[in-house]
């Protein structure tokens, strides 16, 4: 969905008048639509085209002949950063999981039961 119609739908929710059976439709649709609005990434560069097979990448607004500030062109192609990896933290089940599958034969510390912890977060995470 565009950044624009995301806008347009977000301002048609909000400006409808709301009936009682429609609101908690309407304010869950506006509350996805306000998330996906504050998360859209902004391209980080542009690669677009430079004539003669060529092709350029900018990472700013370009300018024309004359120095005036344009917008990229619709032809040219939004580059993006990697989105951030959610982190995954662990159930109640999973961290009950780790104390009692543990080796019964070696000592259980604060600091063994830290790193069995921290284990199952980085096997959880990567």
């Amino acid at each position: 969905m565009s950044r624009e119609a995301m806008k347009q739908a977000l301002e048609a929710l909000e400006s409808d008048p709301l009936s009682h059976a429609g609101l908690v439709n309407r304010k869950q649709a506006i509350a996805a639509l306000r998330q996906a609005l504050e998360t859209e990434q902004e391209p980080v560069a542009w690669i677009t085209n430079g004539g003669n097979g060529e092709l350029w990448w900018y990472r700013s607004s370009k300018f024309d002949e004359e120095g005036n500030l344009i917008g990229p062109n619709p032809d040219d192609i939004p580059l993006y950063t990697a989105p951030a990896k959610q982190w995954v933290g662990l159930t109640d089940e999973e961290i009950n999981s780790v104390r009692h599958n543990r080796d019964w034969t070696a000592p259980w510390t604060d600091e063994t039961f830290a790193r069995a912890i921290e284990a199952k977060l980085k096997e959880r995470n990567t």
